[in-house]
């Protein structure tokens, strides 16, 4: 499997996961701002207070977004109940006191009362008690306080409130440090009340308008105003806020001379202010204008003044940003060399210290990405430990130091793999998260990286609590960041990245399609430009192909590449990511080359990747990686071209990858697998048994280091059974070939991974067991049909699943002759019925009523009954989009292509929402097997209105199965004289006979042609044979011997039985005129495509109303065909036998224009459909077989069964190929008849080939005669027996060839049968 790297962004750091390597982007996110809520310093976690409280932080952060009272009112209750289970004596006591008493507070402002502000006051009177002087959380309160004093204190007017609140303030600033944001936040209140003390005041408290807080600042104090707004920023990231940070101070700093003490902090700020800009839209512009304004402000303070550390410190972020923009080294060592400034000019002891050790240790751990020396990894770790060490215990910037600190052994770790480093890493990152109060702003950062690590842990050691652990974790950080936020395209890209590993690891849909929505979602956050996009889009990307590798829907591999070219083309030459991007784009170059073959790809990929490898510097963790890609390739190119060269080229570099991978690292199995196939490809080319050996040895490392259920498993497994074949054609050791069905067993019957590798390997064991007579034969084949329905998801477009069905076309008709062969013929009934036309069952099932769920689980089935609805739209709507698009300009096809994707992703995710309520149903007490295949005592009651004959054909054998309703077994009938070959070579005869009638015609209109004799081979002989071998045999053992006592025979055959005339079988000739050598004499015969189309109610058909209203279709003019006279003539005749008829009210509804939109209003009107016309069998579109239609367009298969109308009635398709079905496919029953069966008609005439335009009025003329003979409403049930009457009589004329009368044949999906034999 191909190795991506997902590249998230903003200092949420990322991992490996299996077979997809995954780097990191590391830089800090200066946290200046601390949360005005209590500091809980307690480790407990999972307990009832934690989940109380993070409900309520999620609830209220919901209520932030969207301003819903129901979140604010759910944030209460939530903060409510964290209190009560809170002990007295708990340190989290104040903590859960002040989280209430905010929460409350806002509900207060919100309903403009004061009346119940005195329970939040309460609330942080009693959190300020017990938080005393030197408490690290006491300020906070203090002003949180103070802030309900305020508030109250408009309406009421009370000197006290207003002297409290100020006391309060005055406490907090004495308690606080210069620089710290309590002490700002507390003088900006004073001022702000100041502000409104000095000027008049509305009666609901608002500010006049020359009195507003902004306009006062700015004339007082507008230093203090431009910092004010670029805490709030901070704090809450709104880009107002920075905007007007920046407006005003680009314009203080234009104003002010170089003597204003404020001036040169201001080009400072204004700088960290610009920085932010550029994070937030990467405009290239604002980084370099605030390194400008950093360097300035260094230039202007003097050697030894206490604020150059903190400017340096800043200079060195802005160049660590522009390295990780544009990739030049001398910005990195430019960072570098200024944060060592920074942190030299910094004295022991001083509160700046830790800040600057960390940022100096980010800054190395970059340098340790783009080169990968350890020695500044260790570095890296050094300083950020000291960061640690130096920060007191209540430090603001604590759980940064911690988490980062935690960040550097994990990338340890992923290096040298010592466990020891993970542990400390989860640690460090655990103590981060329980030393940051709730509703701080960090929290949701330090979060995303402990989930990381979670999902890390996991995927080194397997344990499923890490990866729920990690999943929980990435969800809350994402919950509790607020939209807009410039972090949020992170944490969900990381977020995707979990979702991710856990679909590679269990393969279940929804994870991966979770997984691309939140990539999608990071993608569409993030504006074009900004520094992060090209990493979002590379995650998408390779998503993309993933799923592409999944379902094989080919539009997923050209999204891919879309995504990865505009990732690389975001991404400026010389960026450290740059070669990323490129191995990732090569990686799908290699995809696309395998599935379509064109060679330039893979020459394409060869040479990106082969520059990635030559970019990575040595120890680079994605080293192996590239590796293994470009050996992948290389192997490739080997299998296509033959050059020894590419394949020696693609051993050593699997082998690099190898040995540059630690044991125990997850994507060291499928390393393990790549090499020793390239070591069996070298074998199969040389010989050489040492080969062989090496790919056993390293296939078997492979398997063994995978866990089972791994969906990587069934693939190695299948490799390594592949080697043992080899080794036992070439030792002939029977221990080998033993081995190799053991290895092919376990794979096909995993739980877990793609079902292709699955399928693949059953089919292995199947060839390896019959080549034996190996007493696992019918277990194989069993696995082999069990996959089949999951092979063609409900999920994938129709001609994507049959696509797929593709790959096994045979193996039913194969399992059912094994069957036979042990005496089992029940059983290769089941296998029949459950391996064939699994399309249309599936799509039936959709429809179906599932009384038996109504009566034991009513709301289960219900939901099912919606969901099969919707998803029975969805896949109707999806399939004409795709029709239409291939009508559609390259414009017209552009514009539709987002809302295709939509209905694509629509249907997708029904079908995986459908298959897991499915698994819950299965779960219930005897329904075990719902949906699922039907047992023979199930499938006998089809036979209800005669025999059903199933022929099978074989290599083997060809057999007929027949079964009776009211028999307990199938009567097994050998066709000993009709091998497959015969069956091969009577429908090779038959596509001779049909092209020599064609060439005799003299003009298309005339279709009479001489009875076509060719080099011996005739009509006469074809149908004689399938009399003798095929046919008699069937009535003999049905005991059908008496000609003219006509019973129903319902045939369904397989294979090439599908393409002849089973109808027509028979001794013809002048000397066999008397009755008793045709099939036609003893039955009436009716095709069927399966069993279960004739399980449903016989008496489903009955209609309730009288009269019946048929619709008549013929030839439009435009239909961009050749004229057919014999259409009009047909309409006339069938208006003729409507006027003459006894029968009820018949109404006939005719098109008008002949449009596909007005035919498909009318069918829904209508009871019955007629169609005189062209038809066409579409051998490269399956879908687009269909009928000729006005404007040159079809009615198409797609737009056929998107019907949706009452179950019964008759189309009648006089039109050519309309039942000719699909040689590629012949088991799915791909034609227009069978659509119309699906579509809800219960009966349909069809055709086989091309009939005459001359004698096709005739045939309709005498069905519908007989049809609408009686005085009743007409019964489409009776429609084979007309068709039966009036082909005979056609037969009976002299000189009509057997190519005119044999393609009309009658297809069923209900039916009743009053006048039948019973055996």
């Amino acid at each position: 499997m191909a190795a991506f790297t997902l590249l998230p962004k903003d200092g949420d750091v990322v991992s490996p996961c299996s077979s997809i390597l995954i780097i990191i982007e590391r830089r800090k996110c200066d946290d200046l701002s601390r949360v005005l809520v209590p500091h809980c310093p307690t480790t407990q976690s999972r307990g009832e207070l934690e989940d109380a409280t993070n409900q309520g932080h999620i609830s209220l952060s919901r209520y932030r977004k969207h301003g819903r009272k129901q979140d604010l009112e759910r944030s209460i209750e939530e903060f409510e109940r964290a209190l009560r289970v809170c002990p007295l004596d708990h340190p989290c006591r104040a903590a859960a006191q002040s989280n209430l008493a905010m929460a409350i507070f806002i509900l207060c402002q919100n309903e403009d009362t004061d009346a119940s502000l005195e329970g939040p006051l309460s609330l942080c009177r009693n959190a300020l008690a017990i938080r005393p002087v030197g408490h690290v959380d006491r300020p906070s309160t203090l002003i949180q306080l103070a802030a309900m004093h305020f508030a109250r204190f408009p309406k009421q007017r009370e000197e006290a409130e207003q002297a409290q609140a100020e006391a309060l303030l005055n406490e907090a600033i004495g308690l606080s440090s210069i620089e710290s944001h309590d002490r700002r936040a507390a003088a900006f209140m004073l001022q702000l009340h100041a502000a409104r003390m000095a000027g008049p005041v509305h009666a609901d408290g608002r500010l006049s308008a020359e009195n507003n807080p902004a306009a006062q600042f700015q004339d007082e104090d507008p230093w203090n105003l431009s910092d004010w707004l670029l805490y709030r920023f901070q704090r809450f990231g709104d880009l107002a806020d920075l905007q007007g940070a920046i407006t005003l101070l680009e314009e203080l700093v234009r104003s002010a001379s170089a003597s204003n003490r404020r001036f040169v902090a201001g080009l400072a700020s204004l700088g960290v202010a610009l920085k932010y800009r550029f994070e937030r839209f990467g405009e290239l512009g604002d980084l370099e204008e605030a390194i400008l304004r950093q360097r300035d402000a260094i230039n202007l303070t003097p050697h030894g003044h206490p604020h150059k550390p903190g400017f340096l410190n800043n200079l060195g972020n802005a160049f660590r940003a522009r390295f990780q923009r544009l990739g030049e080294l001398s910005d990195l060592e430019g960072s570098i060399s200024t944060h060592r400034d920074a942190v030299d000019l910094t004295p022991h002891g001083h509160p700046n210290k830790p800040g600057h050790l960390n940022d100096l240790g980010i800054t190395l751990a970059v340098r340790f990405e783009r080169f990968g020396e350890l020695n500044d990894l260790e570095h890296a770790i050094s300083r950020y430990r000291d960061a640690v060490d130096l920060a007191p215990r209540g430090h603001p910037d604590k759980p940064t130091y911690l988490s980062n600190l935690g960040i550097t052994f994990r990338i340890r770790f992923e290096r040298l793999g010592d466990l020891s480093d993970l542990k400390d890493a989860i640690s460090r990152q655990r103590g981060a998260v329980d030393l940051t109060p709730h509703g701080h702003p960090g929290k949701p950062r330090y979060l995303t990286n402990l989930g990381n690590t979670f999902r890390i842990r996991f995927e080194r050691l397997g344990e499923l609590g890490d990866l729920e652990d990690a999943l929980s974790m990435h969800r809350d950080a994402v919950d509790l960041t607020p939209h807009g936020h410039f972090a949020k395209p992170g944490r969900l890209s990381n977020l995707g990245n979990t979702f991710l590993v856990r679909f590679e690891r269990f393969g279940e849909l929804s994870d991966l399609e979770d997984a691309i929505a939140r990539y999608r979602d990071a993608v569409d956050l993030t504006p074009h430009g900004h520094p992060g996009k090209p990493n979002y889009l590379n995650n998408l990307g390779a998503t993309f192909i993933v799923r592409f590798e999944r379902l094989g829907e080919l539009s997923d591999l050209e999204d891919a590449i879309s995504r990865n070219r505009d990732a690389v083309d975001l991404t400026p030459h010389g960026h450290p990511e740059k070669p990323i991007h490129l191995h990732n784009l090569g990686v799908t170059f290699v995809i696309r080359f395998r599935r379509l073959g064109d060679l330039s790809d893979l020459e394409d990929a060869i040479s990106r990747q082969r520059d990635v490898v030559d970019l990575t510097p040595h120890g680079h963790r994605n080293k192996p990686g590239r590796l293994h890609n470009l050996g992948t390739a290389l192997l490739n190119r080997f299998e296509r071209l033959g050059e020894l060269s590419d394949l020696e080229h693609a051993i050593a570099t699997h082998r690099d990858a190898v040995d540059l991978t630690p044991h125990g690292h997850p994507d060291k199995p499928g390393l393990l697998n790549s090499l020793g196939s390239a070591f069996l490809a070298r074998f199969q080319c040389l010989g050489e048994l040492s080969d062989l050996e090496h790919a056993i040895s390293r296939q078997r490392d492979a398997v063994d280091l995978t866990p089972d259920g791994h969906p990587n498993k069934p693939n190695h497994l299948n490799c390594l059974g592949t080697s043992f074949m080899h080794r036992f054609k070439r030792l002939r050791d029977p221990s080998n070939l033993e081995q190799a069905m053991f290895l092919y067993s376990r794979a096909a019957s995993a739980s877990t991974g793609p079902i292709r590798n699955r399928f693949q390997a059953s089919l292995n064991w199947i060839s390896c067991a019959r080549h034996t007579c190996h007493h696992s034969l019918l277990h194989a084949y069993s696995a082999a049909i069990t996959l089949l329905p999951a092979l063609a998801w409900i999920g994938l477009s129709l001609s994507h699943r049959y696509d797929e069905l593709s790959r096994g076309a045979d193996v039913v008709r194969e399992a059912a002759a094994a069957a036979l062969d042990s005496d089992l013929p029940a059983t290769a009934v089941e296998w029949l019925e459950q391996g064939r036309t699994i399309v249309w069952g599936e799509l039936f099932q959709l429809r179906s009523s599932y009384k038996e769920l109504s009566a034991a689980h009513p709301d289960h089935a219900r939901k099912l009954q919606e969901l099969s609805a919707a998803l029975d739209h969805a896949s109707a709507t999806r399939e004409q989009s795709l029709s239409a698009r291939l009508e559609q300009t390259q414009s017209e096809a552009q514009r539709a292509t987002k809302s295709l994707q939509q209905e694509v992703d629509r249907h997708r995710m029904l079908a995986i929402e459908r298959d897991k309520l499915l698994q819950e149903i299965r779960g219930f007490p005897g329904f075990e097997k719902f949906l699922l295949h039907k047992e023979f005592s199930q499938l006998r009651a089809s036979a209800h209105s005669g025999p059903i004959v199933i022929l099978n054909a074989a290599e083997s054998h060809c057999d007929a199965l027949v079964i009776l309703a009211d028999l307990d077994h199938v009567i097994h009938v050998p066709l000993p004289t009709f091998a497959f070959q015969r069956s091969t070579g009577l429908q090779n005869m038959l596509e001779k006979l049909l092209g020599h009638a064609r060439s005799i015609h003299s003009d298309d209109s005339d279709r009479k042609g001489d009875p076509a004799t060719l080099r011996g081979v005739s009509w006469e002989s074809l149908l004689s044979t399938l009399w003798s071998s095929v046919v008699k045999p069937v009535l003999d053992a049905l005991a059908f011997s008496i000609p003219g006592d006509l019973s129903r025979i319902f045939w369904c055959p397989t294979g090439p039985f599908v393409f002849l005339p089973i109808h027509a079988a028979g001794v013809y000739g002048t000397q066999h005129l008397e009755p008793g050598h045709k099939v036609s004499d003893f039955v009436v015969s009716s095709y069927v495509p399966t069993l279960s189309i004739l399980a449903l109610s016989p008496n489903a058909a009955a209609a309730a109303r009288h009269d019946l209203r048929l619709l008549a279709v013929g030839q439009p003019p435009s239909d961009g065909q050749s004229r057919l006279p014999g259409v009009d003539i047909e309409l006339n005749r069938i208006r003729a036998v409507i006027r003459n008829s006894p029968a009820a009210r018949i109404s006939l509804l005719e098109s008008s224009v002949g449009t596909v939109e007005e035919v498909l209003a009318l069918m829904k009107e209508a009871d019955w459909v007629h169609f005189a016309c062209h038809g066409i069998q579409d051998p490269v579109n399956r879908t687009e077989s269909g009928l000729c239609l006005a404007n040159q367009r079809r009615l198409k298969l797609s737009d056929i069964i998107a019907l949706s109308r009452p179950h019964g009635g008759l189309a009648f398709l006089s039109a050519c190929q309309t039942a000719m079905g699909d040689e590629r496919l012949s088991d799915e029953a791909i034609h227009v008849a069978a659509g119309m069966l699906f579509a809800g008609y219960g009966g349909a005439v069809g055709t086989m080939w091309s009939i005459s335009d001359k004698l096709a009025p005739d045939v309709a003329r005498d069905v519908y005669t007989q049809l609408f003979r009686n005085g009743t409403r007409p019964d489409y049930r009776e429609a084979a027996r007309a068709l039966h009457d009036a082909i005979g009589r056609l037969r009976d004329r002299r000189n009509i060839p057997f190519h005119i009368w044999l393609p009309f044949i009658h297809c069923v999906s209900s039916c009743t049968w009053t006048d039948r034999r019973t055996r």
